[in-house]
């Protein structure tokens, strides 16, 4: 149950923290603006998500099981453990289908987090470097995460989910009390809500769901488990520990700014001490969750190039080239809130949403003489067709909104845009 077992793999609780320290961060922070726009529905949406996001990380798990069972060749250390379990399940193409989402979207997420560290840097240290504009922030950042990049895998930095999950927490804390004290000063104004449409509650939809689209991180985090059929528990209690930080920082947001809230809720919040805490805390959280994010791509297309599980120079070249091409598409589209929202709708929607359930159904449907059909009660098939229901149509609605507001008036030009 601890961190590390003497078998050489991770422990729950370091798996636990590693499925949290992943989520947990850029997501929260986009919640109350998210819960602003869709209204009190909206709060409702995160609890449920929660769950059927949760649901669809122990499908991962099982599907993953069921494949250590079947195929004994996946007992051992596996670079790509997702696309395996879309390949066994859906043939070839459900592996080209699971490495492109899992590609897009783990690039997209850490494209997010530069983009949110460099607006903490810059809110940071606007009195002591004013002349640092956001966009060379991006550079800069990009060039301090690059040399992180190149740690191995999740057992090589498991206690780097402890880090990120107490920091994130740290940082929650900090802007709730912030929060609570804007809102019961005296002088506050009172938050004023506006009737939102269609598009502004799918952006929301979008947002929400990528508040909890971790899920292609999940099977390499079991991968290196000492005891893989635990995860199913490491999920639940991630998740658990997700909603905890989660709705005190939306909520909060909703009540006290209304719809002076920002896309990220460290922007609504006056100078402080406790201010300067939270980002400092939120900075180190992005440091470490990138880690976590970036490394299952990393050793996927390390795995494509067959070069060797090891410390590199070819490591250090392909990680190197590929948070290059994230700070390129960060200085193309420097809005923290769309992005969010385009992913939510798009990639997550498929890899927390659609897949876990697909590929399990899939794994249990299949009979062999060695390997009986698996049971599935209807009331649990039932929700899983739901949840890919959900993922569909929400996703798509999601995704049709945020490149709406992409393309719109507001649209915020390039860095590199004369």
């Amino acid at each position: 149950m601890g961190f590390e077992n003497s078998g050489g793999g991770i422990g729950v609780i370091s798996a636990t923290l590693l499925v949290a320290g992943g989520m947990a961060g850029s997501g929260v922070l986009a919640l109350p603006r998210a819960l602003v726009d869709s209204g009190w529905i909206g709060l409702v949406l995160i609890i449920l998500f929660c769950i059927n996001s949760a649901y669809g990380g122990t499908r991962l798990g099982k599907s993953w099981d069921i494949l250590e069972e079947r195929y004994p060749e996946y007992k051992g250390s596996t670079r790509d453990p997702y696309p395996a379990i879309a390949e066994k399940a859906m043939g070839k193409y459900g592996r080209y289908l699971v490495t492109v989402c899992n590609s897009v979207c783990l690039f997209g997420v850490g494209t997010v987090f530069i983009i949110l560290a460099s607006q903490i840097f810059e809110e940071l240290l606007s009195d002591i470097a004013p002349k640092i504009t956001f966009c060379l922030w991006l550079l800069i950042i990009g060039a301090l995460l690059t040399p992180l990049s190149w740690l191995g895998s999740p057992k090589d930095f498991w206690f780097v989910g402890l880090g990120a999950i107490s920091t994130t927490s740290a940082s929650c804390l900090a802007i709730f009390i912030q929060m609570m004290m804007e809102g019961t000063d005296s002088n506050a104004i009172a938050p004023v809500y506006e009737q939102h449409g269609a598009k502004e509650f799918f952006v929301s939809f979008g947002v929400i769901l990528f508040a909890f689209g971790g899920a292609s991180t999940f099977p390499t985090i079991q991968n290196d488990m000492a005891d893989r059929k635990k995860f199913s528990l490491s999920v639940t209690i991630g998740y658990i520990i997700l909603l905890i930080i989660y709705l005190p920082v939306a909520i909060g947001g909703f009540l006290v700014y209304g719809e002076s809230v920002q896309d990220n809720i460290i922007l609504s919040l006056k100078k402080s001490p406790l201010v300067t805490t939270a980002n400092c805390f939120m900075a180190l959280h992005l440091t470490m969750a990138f880690l976590i994010i970036t490394n299952p791509i990393s050793q996927e297309i390390e795995g494509f190039l067959n070069i060797q599980p090891k410390f590199n120079a070819k490591r250090c070249l392909v990680r190197s080239g590929m948070v290059c091409l994230m700070v390129f598409v960060a200085e193309s589209v420097p809005q923290f809130g769309v992005i969010l929202a385009l992913l939510g709708g798009t990639t997550v929607a498929i890899s927390a949403f659609i897949l876990p359930q697909i590929c399990y159904m899939l794994l249990c449907n299949q009979e062999t003489k060695d390997f009986p059909k698996r049971h599935i009660a209807w009331y649990y098939r039932t929700y899983m067709w739901l949840l890919v229901a959900i993922g569909v149509l929400g996703g798509a609605a999601s995704t049709y909104s945020a490149l709406e507001s992409m393309f719109n008036s507001h649209f915020r030009k390039p860095c590199y845009w004369p």
